[in-house]
């Protein structure tokens, strides 16, 4: 007996001499399995996951078949309490089933039964530390590892079970603390002579952990993208962006920001959240885009701020207009979204049009045919109602005489012996069969003075010229005249202007036809839905790397403002593609007159990005949501529109000071450029002169034909005459 306990307590002193792993006795192994289903009642999992190496060795007193004994045992007792299990005995398989289940965003508590340091680097390595995958590593030491030997650094949750004594085990959890050091801190214990479980649940909540940061410090890269942020770069000037690898070369490169929607935002999450911010210089002065293929070695690896935040070490988290995006979800997280915005381009405002075209526009190109073709066959059709009752009255009396029965009147006679019964001049009756002179080419000008609203006599008296007359009074007085006049007075008053580029296709027929230019911020989310896209996208992004060959500058601009720079400095052929709000608010640096936005072409959100697996997500997105919900959100956006408008405005006052007369002569300029309403001038009128000269050009051309015609005809008459008369003189002779 005492040679057994001799026996059974060496381990147990050694383990309290080396600091190492405890080693399980017999008689401990139903107290080990009590302990650890009681802790696993504590998280309440839908499934536990446990993994169970093969053990190599004895030396450190634990052997396979005493794991066996207790793990059987803690199965056992695991499945009365209706609690599902996989158990796996390789790392591999181990690793897979934690990658699936964070692929369908489940939650996965793992029971580890080896030492953490071996497995730690493999987690990190294949992205499996994230804030849904819980990892209980069961130590079996009285204390906890030392932070030195093992670090659980964010965002790993994991759990450090110790025995201190028989029946005792303490619960360590190494996300107790809002701090970014992850100490493993007691947050629980269990004792199996007392009431079990100190507290249910288990272990705090991410929600009342990270409600409080407690004055941490996060880094956030930034690049000068107006409005969400206005940045000063500061001991640095060179465009040309090396990479940036480690956080000492981050640090050497100082901004300075000066405002911005969402330095706004950040400035509020941090009262709220009680942080500390500090911002550092994204790598190339963009959000970040996939590596090209060359680099086999950083696949699937991200750029500029994207790649900071991808890396895990180097930034916390990424604002500023940062849109969502399938391929960027593959590398870094994001949260509720802050801005609900979608995609479009810019391009310089339509021009006027030339006004000597004036006189055409009141009606659309496909409205003239059908309008010409009416005044010309308005006058065969008057012809054919005046001339069809005589045709039809000639053809059918064939003779002077009627029958009706067997009688037989004689008409004409009838004809000649009315007027003197009724008391007439016989001389006033005309034929019923008789056509009036040259009725067709009376008709036809008839039509055209009419339509024309010249004045013209009515030029039949029957019953049906009548009505159709007034038909065609109406038709070219209330229809035709009135309409084209309200039309052409309304376009004086607000001159027309050239189509605007509002849709894809314009877009693209604009490229094609009129060497129109397509620029789109580098390493953006916009040119990433120009090289995913599919359609009009793939077809718009192959046209752009088309203008590379032409252009050297390419397609690529450093950010929106810098390509409505370009637009608003005589780029009529160019167009920039963003977001719209973006857009909106930097075209109305430059007046909002001179550019044209498009229609709204995809839906698009920017959120804050985080790292996968961020622990704090969900206190962030708590409060993004209040904040969205009250409307601070879209007052903080309103706010900075206001900003840069009464600094407009202030700009305006202080030229309008300096250049008191170029402003005068400036501001008729605008107001003949602007669509407000403008009196008339000749200059609008130019058309309706031009017609005019043409009209009478016309008409002079057909006077001097006509005038040489009749010479012509009067020389060979003089000519024809005079033959005669010589024919004649010969015949006498």
């Amino acid at each position: 007996m005492h040679k057994f306990l001799a026996l059974g307590l060496l381990p147990y002193l050694l383990g309290l001499l080396n600091g190492t792993r405890l080693t399980f006795i017999a008689n401990d192994e139903s107290d080990t399995a009590i302990a650890l289903t009681q802790i696993i009642r504590g998280l309440q999992p839908h499934s536990l996951t446990i993994l169970a190496l093969p053990s190599k060795d004895v030396t450190d007193g634990v052997c396979q078949n005493d794991r066996s004994v207790y793990l059987d045992d803690f199965l056992h007792r695991l499945h009365r309490s209706s609690y599902k299990s996989v158990v796996f005995s390789k790392a591999e398989l181990f690793f897979q089933y934690i990658e699936e289940n964070l692929q369908g965003a489940n939650e996965c508590i793992s029971l580890i039964l080896e030492e953490p340091k071996q497995l730690l680097n493999s987690l990190h390595d294949r992205h499996l530390a994230h804030r849904l995958s819980l990892f209980i590593f069961f130590w079996g030491a009285r204390f906890p590892p030392s932070p030195r030997v093992i670090s659980f650094k964010e965002p790993l949750r994991a759990v450090v079970l110790t025995r201190p004594r028989k029946k005792a085990f303490r619960i360590y959890y190494n996300q107790a603390r809002p701090c970014s050091d992850s100490q493993l801190q007691l947050v629980n214990w269990y004792d199996g002579d007392n009431l079990g479980l100190q507290r249910i649940p288990l272990l705090p909540t991410a929600l009342s952990v990270y409600a409080n940061f407690q004055g941490r410090i996060f880094r956030v890269p930034v690049f000068h993208s107006p409005p969400w942020f206005w940045v000063t770069y500061c001991n640095y000037s060179s465009e040309e962006d090396e990479e940036l690898n480690n956080l000492d070369s981050i640090e050497k490169r100082k901004v300075w920001v000066t405002g911005g929607r969402d330095h706004r935002l950040l400035t509020l999450l941090s009262k709220e959240m009680n942080f500390r911010f500090k911002y550092i210089e994204a790598p190339g002065r963009t959000q970040g885009s996939i590596r090209s293929e060359n680099d086999r070695d950083l696949n699937d690896s991200f750029t500029g701020g994207i790649g900071l935040l991808q890396s895990g070490q180097l930034a916390d988290f990424f604002l500023g207009d940062v849109g969502l995006s399938w391929e960027r979800r593959k590398a870094i997280e994001f949260s509720f979204f802050t801005l609900a915005d979608s995609g479009a381009f810019a391009t310089h405002a339509p021009r006027r049009l030339n006004e000597a075209l004036a006189i055409m526009r009141p009606f659309k190109q496909d409205i003239w045919p059908h309008l010409i073709l009416t005044i010309i066959f308005s006058g065969p059709i008057f012809y054919v109602i005046i001339a069809l009752p005589y045709i039809w009255r000639r053809r059918r009396v064939n003779s002077d005489v009627e029958h009706l029965g067997e009688l037989y009147f004689h008409i004409t006679y009838l004809k000649e012996i009315t007027p003197h019964l009724l008391k007439f001049k016989p001389g006033t009756v005309l034929a019923a069969h008789q056509m009036p002179h040259q009725l067709f080419q009376k008709c036809i000008w008839f039509a055209l003075r009419l339509f024309l609203k010249q004045s013209c006599n009515e030029l039949h008296n029957g019953y049906r010229a009548k009505f159709l007359t007034i038909v065609y009074w109406i038709a070219a007085t209330y229809v035709l005249a009135d309409v084209y006049s309200a039309q052409l007075t309304s376009q004086f008053a607000r001159p027309a202007r050239e189509p605007p580029i509002n849709t894809l296709q314009s877009l693209q027929a604009a490229m094609i036809h009129d060497g129109y230019r397509l620029y789109v911020e580098k390493e953006s989310s916009s040119l990433e839905m120009l090289e995913n896209g599919t359609e009009l996208f793939r077809q718009l992004y192959s046209l752009m790397r088309q203008q590379v060959l032409n252009d050297p500058q390419g397609f690529f601009i450093d950010s929106v403002e810098a390509g409505i720079k370009l637009i608003a400095e005589g780029g009529e052929d160019k167009a920039v593609l963003g977001g719209r709000e973006t857009l909106f608010f930097n075209v109305q640096q430059y007046g909002s007159k001179n550019f044209q936005l498009s229609q709204k072409l995809y839906t698009r959100y920017s959120a804050v990005a985080v790292q996968i697996g961020c622990p704090f997500l969900g206190s962030l997105n708590k409060v993004l949501m209040q904040l969205f919900e009250s409307g601070i959100l879209d007052k903080m956006t309103a706010a900075e529109y206001a900003k840069q408008y009464q600094e407009a405005a202030a700009t305006t006052i202080d030229k309008g000071k300096v250049q008191a007369k170029s402003s005068e002569a400036c501001s008729r300029t605008e107001s003949y450029d602007s669509t407000v309403i403008s009196p008339l001038n000749l200059r609008m009128l130019q058309g309706a002169f031009i017609a005019l000269g043409v009209g009478a050009l016309a008409a002079g051309l057909v006077l001097l034909l006509e005038t040489v015609f009749i010479k012509l005809d009067q020389a060979r008459l003089w000519i024809l005459s005079t033959r005669m008369q010589w024919i004649r003189h010969d015949r006498e002779v």
